[in-house]
Parts: C-alpha cells; sequence; structure tokens
C-alpha cells in the first residue's frame, strides 16, 4: 500500500462535487458501509427533490481515478433550522488515520462560518470507535442513540401473533394498504401525510421534527425508488386513519425496511401499532423476504418492546453526536 502521508501532502484536493460522480460516492459508501448499501438511483432522487431552502455542499477527493474521501454540508428536512447543520465525512479504509478526516472536518468548519451555525450534527456508524473519538476530541456529545434491529422472517410464525391483530379488528377497525386505500378515497395521499405531520412531533429527536409541504411530500417519499404503496399498511376507522406502518425496498436481497410507524395520538394504547407491526411482517414473509429491519430511538420504549417481544435482535446502533456553537435564543 502506498505511503498515506506522502499522498496527503502532495495529492490531496477536495473538488466540488460533479453530476458524474455518482457512481464513484455510491462505491465508497457501499464500501464503508455494506450492510447499508445506497443506489446512485436514491441519490440521484434525494439531491433532486431536496427542498431549495436547504444549504448543502459537497467535496470529493479523486485519485487514481477513484473518490477516496467525501465531505459535505446539508441540513435535516425534517427538523430544519436556518443556522444548524450536519456534517459528514467519508474516507476510504485504506486511507483513514492519515489526516484526510482532519482536513476535511476544518474545510467543512470554515465553510460554514458564512452561515453563523449554532449547531452541528453528524451520524456514527457504532463499529466506528475512531469516528467516535475524531468527533468527540472536537466537543461533539452523543444526544441520541438510534437502535438498529433485525428479524429472521423464516422463523417469524404469523399464527402466533393472530390475536393481535383481531384486537384491532374486534374494535371496529379494519386494515388496508396505500394501494387499497387510493382506489377508495382520491385524498389518499393527502391523508397520509396529513397522519405523518399529526404524529412526527412525537417522534423522539433532539430538535422538534417537522413534515414539509404536501408537494414536497410527496416529491421526496410517494416518489421515492424504494416507495411501494403495497407495502403501506393502514389501520382505519372508518375513512379516518388511526395508524401507519410502512416498509420500503432495500439494495440488499431479501431484505426490506420499516420505515414510519405511528399512530394517532386519540388512538394509542388500542394495539394499532402491534396490529400494523404483524401485518408488515405477515406480508414481508410472504413475499418471500428473509430478514427485515427497523430503527427506533433508543428512548422509544414501546416500539422497542413490540419488537423484542417478536424477536428482533439488535444490531449495532446509530449514534447522533452534537457539537453546540452557541445557544439557541
Amino acid at each position: 500500500m502506498a505511503d498515506n502521508s506522502s499522498i496527503l501532502d502532495s495529492k490531496f484536493n477536495l473538488r466540488p462535487f460533479q453530476a458524474t460522480d455518482y457512481e464513484g460516492l455510491a462505491v465508497l459508501r457501499n464500501l464503508l458501509y455494506p450492510q447499508h448499501p445506497i443506489s446512485v438511483e436514491s441519490m440521484r432522487h434525494n439531491d433532486k427533490t431536496r427542498e431549495n431552502k436547504i444549504l448543502h455542499q459537497q467535496w470529493v477527493w479523486e485519485h487514481n481515478q477513484s473518490i477516496l474521501c467525501t465531505a459535505l454540508y446539508t441540513q435535516w428536512e425534517d427538523s430544519y433550522h436556518p443556522q444548524k447543520f450536519v456534517m459528514k465525512i467519508y474516507v476510504h479504509p485504506d486511507h483513514q488515520g492519515a489526516g484526510y478526516g482532519t482536513i476535511c472536518f476544518d474545510h467543512l468548519m470554515n465553510e460554514l462560518r458564512q452561515f453563523n451555525p449554532i449547531k452541528i450534527t453528524t451520524q456514527i456508524h457504532e463499529p466506528y470507535q475512531q469516528s467516535i473519538r475524531f468527533f468527540e476530541l472536537r466537543d461533539f456529545k452523543n444526544t441520541i442513540t438510534e437502535r438498529e434491529s433485525s428479524l429472521d422472517l423464516t422463523t417469524y410464525n404469523p399464527t402466533a401473533f393472530e390475536a393481535d391483530i383481531n384486537r384491532a379488528i374486534q374494535q371496529g377497525f379494519r386494515i388496508i394498504t396505500l394501494s387499497e386505500f387510493r382506489k377508495e378515497d382520491e385524498r389518499a395521499d393527502y391523508k397520509v401525510w396529513e397522519l405523518e405531520r399529526e404524529v412526527s412531533p412525537d417522534m423522539p429527536w433532539p430538535d422538534p421534527i417537522t413534515v414539509p409541504d404536501y408537494d414536497t411530500y410527496s416529491k421526496q417519499v410517494l416518489h421515492h425508488p424504494k416507495f411501494n404503496p403495497n407495502s403501506w399498511f393502514f389501520v382505519m376507522d372508518g375513512d379516518q386513519i388511526t395508524g401507519l406502518n410502512n416498509l420500503w425496498k432495500s439494495e440488499i436481497k431479501d431484505v426490506i425496511n420499516t420505515g414510519l410507524t405511528g399512530v394517532h395520538r386519540k388512538y394509542r394504547r388500542k394495539g394499532v401499532a402491534t396490529a400494523l407491526k404483524h401485518i408488515s411482517l405477515t406480508w414481508a414473509k410472504n413475499q418471500g423476504y428473509k430478514w427485515i429491519r427497523t430503527d427506533n430511538a433508543a428512548t422509544n420504549e414501546g416500539m422497542l418492546n413490540i419488537n423484542i417481544k417478536v424477536g428482533f435482535k439488535f444490531m449495532p446502533a446509530w449514534l447522533l453526536f452534537e457539537k453546540i456553537i452557541k445557544e439557541e435564543k
């Protein structure tokens, strides 16, 4: 392997990200996170549908026709604040520990000064202890832990949980998919957006969660390449959505991911979330998926208990680290 320090001294140069860089960036991202791969199609969609108000800029280091390092700043769209930013740095495994991350961090901090930031956030996968130490040395603090877990669907027995589904049905509720909901109500998509806007503020997160306007939501979510209306499930009280659970396609064969599970406030503690969980798991098993994944804030004991009861096993967590630059006024 080449001497990293000499490459750093003579070859390292961050340049702005270009549209031709998607393939190389996907290779780097998937090398670093092989259990959480991302497609070029998804990256393009995310960039294309980003709201104009979001301040976003990315740089890459390309060496020998390969992207070996990338750094970006952006902002959370679902907890937007004009002076709060997200920082992401990815360095090829062969070049970690040689100073690239430090230069990327300093570059991003220098670029962000023009916006007078009050807080900067980054997200780290638990196995990357070196990254945790890197940000802790720069006064970032772990503020929330997202517990990821998975279930082996080949061992899941739907009949063992029929009573949980029947409990919802016996209260007069019915269960439908988004595909079915669209056929009976031309405003189905809008009602889904309204429910997400209702339940999202209750999700555990350091900053208040907000759902964007309907048109943006439709572009970002309902037209995402991993979206499937047949894997969005609702418990209905007449034409009122009481709760939803959606599943998203994965880049990994035989794996499907859980997205949002949300229940309207007045319908909580009625078994709606549990019924939705088992409807989704049964559908995924019947479709031939072998594994399903989900993630929940470590403080969300209700959903964690439901998942543990079903048989989900914890995977390495995602850790949110934040640096307060100045107190919010």
